[in-house]
């Protein structure tokens, strides 16, 4: 057969010749066809003989379906080399046949072999292959090492799990067998399990245990090794030793030249989704790429896999990170970049801390072209998130990222950390949209008992009382899984969830009691500056505004010192404000500190009673927009509950946009505004 060069040529001698043909040519027919079915086949062959004519597509079929019959048939009386030859023959042109997909005016060998090997939904006819399990379930005791393997492979090939133990059997017989396995079926056994989910315990150990065992790993391939040490890290199966002794064997190599970029790629994305930490091996990788004189052969998710590697293992590279951006940035388009890869790689930029606003701007007018592809959660979560990490603003990648997600309904298959991640997105770079956040917020509470880390319920809460979202549902909804998770929560965490409740004002005792209070009392020296300012506005509330129990008096100094400390800006804006107050006759007192701690833009008398004068600009609203900050609406809720004075806000827009430079008009909207003169503004 490996002197035939054509799948026509195949089916011609084999049929011509099946009556002497044995069981073991029958399944090196089978191995050969997808050796010519992945290549592409000439319409007519040079210098054919005699009997190599062009077989039209009714002889191709019936001589096909002959010999198809005459293997399945004799497949019970098949040994082991015979079983496995044939299983991964047909294995292997099930997935060239689904990788190439439907192709007008293929071959007819290809249609027909389609017509055999699979449905019309392109996954392997059941039955077919339910009866090549069945058939070596019988015989598996028979089986050798690489027998075995590449039995356990064909199956995982092409994702065929009968849902019988066979598996489990295949894996019993090979821990007994784990010192006769060679390094590529060492390698294709472990790949097989993780690729079929089903990790098998005693299995990865015994194979494991076996590798470090090894002297030396020079008969371990590249590929070898990179498959060895994903399928670990796919199935979640932890084996410290073995990932050390794969790292050292690749750190012997003189240089990386004999790796081909995925098994570079998909190396450190296996040592960094296994949480195995190892510098050195990174270092020596990113190197090797960063010498590169070229890119070019790194495939879109070998480069997502490599930066998602570095940030996610904490390992600073920055020249690797410019050298990957850099090329990213000067590709035509980015049209093979999956929304995955995508994401991943501005959640890399973002998490590592690398700034590239080239690379955020490529990649967001790419994600906007592909809009109707991001219908994985994670995907459209990382990409909004690494955008307001990493402080690239894009609202219209984030509305029309939103409209699809709202539009698809698609927020139940949302995990919590992505419900946190993606309001948080919004509420960072501050885009609003309300129908996103509602959206969450009724996933959220429908699954509130899935959120088991504090720093995903903390963020959530701070996002909605950030963009002034008071969802009394959601807060309130919260309050028990938020306090049985009181212990774990980090400074900022504290900090974040306790402003949070003080913005939407719901009182919550059962969360904010003495335990509260000791874990800020334990954490106290790690409060940043801008935690202990939140905490300040924390105790307001409670003390003042709902009569309860504060912070203790050592803390609530340090908060109070910071939140008093900022030396505070005073905008042109404000000056022309306090200009026209001066003008209408009052005596406006500029930056007043009050009881509350609270600065005051300008206080004057109205009447007999103080008001407060707030100069609210554009950074005090929505993305510079109209809607308060929920930073914004505590401030005019404190002051006057607090303070016992009324607080006016002179918003930006209506002092620029409204009454322009016109002094009298600035004048006359002030004496309005404070109740100087009658307001007719409403009059019919």
């Amino acid at each position: 057969m490996k002197d035939l060069h054509s799948v026509e040529e195949v089916i011609l001698t084999a049929y011509e010749h099946r009556d002497v043909m044995s069981r073991r040519d029958f399944s090196a027919v089978w191995a050969r066809i997808p050796q010519l079915v992945s290549r592409r086949q000439p319409r007519h062959q040079p210098n054919p003989s005699s009997h190599e004519e062009l077989l039209s597509k009714d002889d191709t079929r019936r001589m096909l379906y002959k010999i198809f019959d005459d293997t399945t048939n004799a497949i019970e009386d098949c040994d082991m080399r015979e079983l496995t030859g044939t299983i991964l023959g047909m294995a292997k042109i099930v997935t060239i046949l689904r990788r190439q997909g439907n192709r007008k005016g293929e071959d007819s060998s290809r249609v027909i072999l389609r017509e055999l090997l699979l449905n019309k939904d392109i996954k392997p006819k059941v039955e077919l292959f339910q009866s090549f399990a069945n058939a070596s379930m019988i015989k598996l005791d028979q089986f050798d090492a690489r027998h075995l393997s590449n039995l356990a492979y064909a199956f995982a090939l092409i994702d065929f799990d009968d849902g019988s133990d066979l598996f489990d059997h295949i894996a019993n017989e090979a821990v007994a067998k784990t010192n006769e396995f060679k390094p590529q079926e060492l390698s294709n056994m472990v790949w097989a399990y993780a690729t079929m989910n089903r990790p098998h315990a005693v299995l990865f150990e015994s194979i494991g245990d076996r590798i470090v065992a090894s002297k030396h790993l020079k008969e371990f391939r590249p590929q070898t090794l990179k498959d060895t040490v994903w399928a670990y890290a796919k199935a979640g199966v932890s084996h410290p030793k073995l990932f050390e002794k794969v790292a050292n064997h690749v750190m012997s190599y003189d240089s990386l030249d004999e790796f081909k970029p995925q098994e570079l790629s998909n190396t450190v994305w296996s040592y960094a989704k296994a949480g195995v930490r190892h510098p050195e091996l990174f270092e020596k990788v990113g190197n090797h790429i960063v010498e590169s004189n070229s890119l070019s052969r790194y495939e879109p998710q070998a480069c997502s896999n490599i930066v998602w590697a570095y940030a996610t293992s904490d390992v600073p590279h920055p020249a690797l990170f410019r050298k990957m951006a850099n090329h990213i940035v000067a590709l035509d388009r980015l049209v093979r970049f999956e929304p995955q890869a995508l994401s991943n790689t501005l959640w890399a930029y973002a998490t590592a801390g690398v700034s590239h606003p080239k690379l955020f701007q490529k990649m967001a007018h790419a994600a906007l072209g592909k809009l109707d592809r991001f219908t994985h959660p994670q995907d459209f979560s990382n990409t909004v998130w690494a955008c307001a990490k990493a402080g690239f603003r894009h609202p219209k990648l984030f509305d029309k990222m939103a409209n699809q997600f709202v539009g698809l309904d698609s927020f139940h298959q949302f995990e919590p950390q992505a419900l946190s991640n993606t309001t948080w997105a919004f509420a960072t770079a501050q885009v609003s949209h309300l129908d996103l956040f509602e959206n969450v917020s009724t996933a959220a509470i429908q699954r509130k008992g899935e959120f088991n880390n504090p720093q995903h319920i903390a963020n959530l809460m701070w996002a909605y009382a950030t963009m002034g979202i008071v969802d009394k549902q959601l807060f309130s909804s919260f309050v028990p899984t938020a306090a049985k998770l009181m212990e774990s929560y980090n400074n900022q965490a504290l900090a974040n969830i306790a402003w949070a409740y003080a913005v939407a004002n719901v009182d919550a005792p059962t969360l904010f009691n003495d335990i509260f209070i000791n874990e800020c009392v334990e954490k106290k020296d790690g409060f940043e500056n801008a935690a202990l300012f939140q905490l300040h506005q924390w105790h307001l509330w409670q003390t003042k505004e709902n009569s309860n129990t504060g912070l203790p008096q050592d803390l609530l100094d340090s908060s109070y010192n910071v939140f008093t400390s900022e030396d505070p800006t005073v905008s042109k804006l404000q000056e022309d404000v306090v200009a026209q107050l001066s003008s209408i006759g009052l005596d406006p007192q500029e930056e007043v500190l009050m009881d509350s701690g609270y600065s005051i833009d300008a206080l004057v008398e109205v009447n007999g009673k103080k008001v407060g004068v707030e100069v609210d600009g554009p950074y005090h609203f929505i993305g510079k927009g109209t809607s308060p900050l929920g930073s914004t609406i505590l401030k005019r809720r404190q002051v006057p509950s607090i303070d016992g004075i009324e607080l006016v806000s002179v918003p930006y827009w209506e002092w620029n946009e409204l009454l322009g430079k016109d002094e009298v008009k600035r004048q006359d909207y002030l004496r309005k505004l404070l109740g100087l003169v009658e307001d007719n503004r409403n009059d019919t």
